[in-house]
């Protein structure tokens, strides 16, 4: 409320300037006979009146106007800040995860595909309730115009800890965990493999049936449980539906008589199926990819495994994606003449032995000298050549000359060495093909002579 002097009763009425209605500082004006001093007037002579309501709103709008639109304004910078730093966190973590990939739509497929690199690689691990573990490549060659599901035996050896050296891919998941199981084929093939996709049973069941079943030409019937008496989930025959039961039952179905081989083939079917069926656009896969819920590796988080499969579904669509099965020899080791070329033409690298490296070589004994005393010191020679020694050596069925076996050519010169240091000949080393506990079998024949003590 702003003050003014009252006029006297005698005076007219006389209205106020408009100047005059703002502002309580101004001059009082007085009516009448007479004027009171400037600023000298009684408590009486003043009443209150209100400020004209319009003017006080359009003042009180005006200033909720500004008010809004700078916080509109500030708003809208901070979601602009969010939405950058968003966007950096997910490509960081893809990057960083996956092999930094790139997922676009339309023209810019090609130049993700070119961004990400020539090749990229990831394996999925199919897991079944009882343990048992089947495993692939899913290999994109962008430059080649291609894609690969290359299917690994679970008898392929790979580097491990403990005893023996190396363990299998069948075995590696549990006894080395995804990293060292990436780490170890890299080893091997000589090539890196960016991330992991353990595929459980249950969540394969989930995916085919959100891609509303898959077809593929079936060599057997499959039942429920995998159960020869269980119900009839699908039969054999060219171009079956399969729902997400009866993939899961086909793809893990080994019938009596049957090697894993026939088990692996089947699960490269049902994989190459998926990888037809899924959608082309990235953001249709990351919903499929989302629902399955599956993600259980860092190393390949939704977004690069929808881009993966995305990637992989076009090299279909195109008409260039293969599956094919990792030529492995009988005690797990790669050979040059067959999973070499194979190794080269999908994944353009070398293959290489689980256990060859620059770690020494180790060695087991077996006693075949009839002699107990001939393992414990061969044991102390063994060790004092720098070479590692590998407990739980049998006894063997007692033989005139000895041997010292080993199965990868890497490894012969340490054969000869060791040889040369037990006072052998180096004829002694020889190369074999059966499946080893260890880089050398040292089998102690009756010409062996323990040195004599000092």
């Amino acid at each position: 409320r702003t003050p003014r002097p009252a006029a006297a009763a005698a005076a007219p009425a006389r209205p106020e300037p408009p100047s005059e209605q703002v502002g309580g500082s101004r001059a009082a004006r007085t009516g009448g006979a007479g004027k009171a001093p400037k600023d000298d007037y009684a408590t009486g002579e003043f009443t209150f009146v209100d400020e004209e309501a319009e003017e006080s709103e359009d003042v009180i709008d005006w200033l909720k106007f500004a008010e809004s639109r700078s916080e509109v304004r500030a708003e809208r910078r901070r979601k602009l800040r969010t939405r950058l730093i968003g966007a950096g966190v997910v490509l960081a973590l893809a990057a960083a995860g996956a092999g930094g990939y790139l997922w676009f739509t339309g023209e810019d497929k090609q130049s993700a595909a070119s961004a990400a690199g020539p090749r990229q690689v990831n394996v999925v691990h199919l897991r079944d309730l009882t343990g048992k573990v089947s495993s692939a490549l899913l290999v994109n060659d962008s430059a080649g115009h291609k894609g690969t599901v290359l299917l690994l035996p679970d008898t392929l050896r790979l580097p491990g800890p403990g005893d023996p050296p190396v363990t299998t891919v069948g075995q590696a998941m549990d006894s080395l965990g995804p990293s060292a199981t990436r780490d170890g084929l890299a080893t091997v093939l000589g090539a890196p493999v960016a991330g992991t996709w353990r595929l459980d049973t249950p969540y394969l069941e989930l995916l085919v049936a959100q891609l509303g079943g898959v077809r593929v030409d079936t060599n057997a019937e499959t039942h429920e449980g995998g159960k020869a008496d269980g119900k009839l989930l699908a039969a054999a025959g060219k171009n079956t539906l399969l729902s997400g039961k009866a993939a899961v039952a086909y793809a893990t179905l080994q019938a009596p008589g049957e090697n894993r081989d026939a088990q692996l083939a089947r699960f490269g079917q049902v994989m190459d199926a998926v990888v037809r069926t899924m959608p082309t656009e990235f953001k249709d896969a990351k919903d499929d990819v989302h629902r399955m819920n599956a993600v259980l590796d860092p190393s390949l988080p939704e977004d690069a495994l929808a881009g993966v499969l995305v990637q992989l579904a076009q090299q279909a669509k195109d008409g260039h994606l293969g599956t094919s099965a990792l030529t492995v020899k009988p005690d797990g080791s790669l050979d040059e003449a067959t999973a070499g070329k194979q190794v080269k033409d999908v994944l353009g690298s070398t293959v290489k032995s689980a256990t060859t490296g620059d770690a020494p070589a180790r060695v087991s004994i077996q006693d075949a000298t009839g002699n107990d005393q001939a393992a414990a010191a061969a044991q102390v020679q063994v060790v004092n050549a720098g070479l590692t020694f590998v407990p739980g050596g049998a006894k063997g069925t007692p033989q005139a000359a000895s041997e010292i076996r080993y199965t990868d050519d890497a490894r012969q010169a340490a054969a000869k060495s060791l040889a040369i240091s037990l006072n052998l000949p180096e004829t002694a080393a020889k190369k074999v093909t059966d499946a080893q506990n260890a880089d050398l079998v040292l089998v102690l024949g009756k010409d062996y002579q323990p040195p004599k003590a000092q």
